[in-house]
């Protein structure tokens, strides 16, 4: 049997896979070219990867052999699940062990932008803070007492509202199917999105939610509200989240965008107005660490023959 792995794993990693296969790893941190990848694929038994390498109808075509894709992250949109489905390979995620320090990051965005923190740290490191306290210098929002909307309340979105209730907030909710949750009022999107004073994103990025944050629906976000996005870039229109801001209407506290990494020519990198954030939504030593075990499991059980702990469609 054989694995190929997208991306440089620690040596520990390698010898574990070892024991159960021949390995082909990609020891760049530059991402492993499409043609490479076709190469390496053709005799390959199983994939552990990344949500930077792209696994398309072109790879899966090359990889007769494939029995397991096991992706470190929670969302799968970088695979063709589909054409994965057509070919009998399992797909094998990390759900679950991301939820808390998503969660925690949610928050730390909602209360950095509220209360401008990224303005504060650059006021102070450039120098230009000199005439000491000012009953108006940076005055915020509170996160206290705010109206919270959460679009999507799987576990990061649940995780989300129970830490909210410790500030006293109002949340509601819109999701595809209703859950009961205490102290959550669900309402529908028009309404979270014309309500909220912050509406945080929580949901799969999909063919159905793509771009699902327009213009359209910007317009119906309240004078001075924010957006929060550390779930998919791709589930808003940037162009029209940049003019808001741009325009002073709106602020946003932004972990993913439709491009990463972030452009150098992209006008959020000048906004004030919005904190930005390199995707690091799960980075902490505790959450990479479990996700890399969970992915080895779903991994070495694929190429075994048994149940993923964590396949795609049974979490």
């Amino acid at each position: 049997m054989k694995v190929v792995v997208t991306f440089p794993i620690p040596d520990v990693a390698k010898q574990m896979i070892s024991e159960h296969a021949a390995l082909q790893c990609w020891e760049s941190e530059e991402s492993i070219p499409v043609s490479t990848l076709i190469d390496w694929v053709a005799d390959a038994d199983a994939i552990l990867t990344t949500l930077t390498c792209p696994i398309g109808r072109e790879v899966l075509a090359h990889a007769p052999q494939l029995k397991v894709i096991s992706t470190v992250s929670v969302g799968v949109d970088h695979i063709d699940v589909g054409v994965a489905a057509e070919r009998d390979v399992i797909v094998g995620h990390t759900p679950g062990v991301l939820t808390n320090s998503t969660a925690d990051l949610t928050l730390a965005l909602m209360l950095a932008v509220g209360r401008r923190i990224a303005e504060g740290d650059a006021l102070i490191r450039s120098g230009a803070w000199s005439d000491g306290w000012k009953p108006n210098l940076l005055l915020g929002t509170d996160l206290s007492g705010a109206t919270v909307g959460l679009i999507g309340l799987g576990p990061i979105g649940r995780a989300v509202a129970t830490r909210l209730k410790g500030f006293g907030c109002r949340v509601i909710a819109s999701n595809r199917t209703m859950r009961s949750l205490e102290g959550v009022e669900f309402v529908d999107r028009e309404t979270l999105l014309s309500t909220a004073d912050i509406v945080s994103l929580h949901t799969a990025l999909t063919p159905q939610t793509l771009g699902m944050i327009g213009q359209k629906e910007l317009a119906l976000m309240k004078d001075g509200a924010m957006l929060i996005n550390t779930a998919r870039g791709a589930l808003v229109d940037e162009a029209a989240l940049v003019a808001e801001i741009k325009s002073g209407r709106l602020r946003a506290g932004l972990d993913v965008y439709t491009e990463e990494p972030l452009p150098l020519t992209s006008e959020l990198r000048e906004l004030p107005g919005c904190v930005l954030l390199p995707h690091v939504g799960s980075a902490t030593e505790r959450t990479r660490r479990a996700m890399f075990e969970l992915a080895l499991a779903n991994l070495f059980a694929g190429l075994q023959g048994y149940d993923l702990p964590a396949r795609l469609g049974t979490t």
